[in-house]
């Protein structure tokens, strides 16, 4: 999912800075945007982290950076990824269900457990009461919380961005 990117116009910032080399003023416009677009990946993860209540490195692994170069200006901010599984919210088992702290709240959800998925990893799933396999077991669903990318625009973290951007990146340039 493609979330944000930070940009700058070169012949602008040539004509700011009249009589350097092109050059130069190339290096130091993807310079300050390289720095910029660091913050902004820090600052997304911070915020993100606050309104989800997941762990800080779990977040970081789906936000992605693609730095400036000279023949493209612009750093991109990705946050890939789907929903969470509720284990990554910190779940346990406790009588009836199970507790988690998706969204930051402790809480409890009926029903549900967990179990080693596919690939080796806990996950969290409940059974779908009435609905069989071919082998006559209940079939299970998993459980989610909160998602990264949705989150990113429900918290109005691209707003605090842009903001951040304005402020910021004409201070880095000088």
């Amino acid at each position: 999912m493609f979330v944000q990117s930070v940009k700058s116009n070169i012949d602008q910032v040539v004509r700011e800075f009249k009589g350097m080399d092109k050059k130069i003023v190339n290096k130091a416009v993807v310079t300050a945007l390289n720095k910029m677009g660091k913050e902004l990946k820090t600052l997304a993860k911070k915020e993100i982290v606050s309104s989800t209540g997941l762990k800080a490195g779990t977040v970081a692994q789906r936000i992605t950076m693609k730095k400036a170069t000279w023949n493209r200006p612009a750093v991109v901010i990705n946050i890939k990824g789907r929903h969470f599984n509720l284990i990554e919210s910190g779940a346990r088992e406790v009588k009836g269900g199970i507790s988690h702290k998706a969204w930051g709240q402790r809480t409890k959800t009926r029903g549900g457990f967990i179990m080693d998925g596919a690939n080796g990893n806990r996950i969290v799933v409940k059974r779908l009461r009435g609905q069989k396999t071919s082998t006559g077991k209940d079939k299970l669903k998993g459980m989610y919380g909160a998602s990264a990318s949705v989150e990113y625009f429900r918290g109005g973290v691209d707003e605090t961005l842009k903001a951040r951007v304005a402020h910021k990146f004409p201070k880095l340039l000088r």
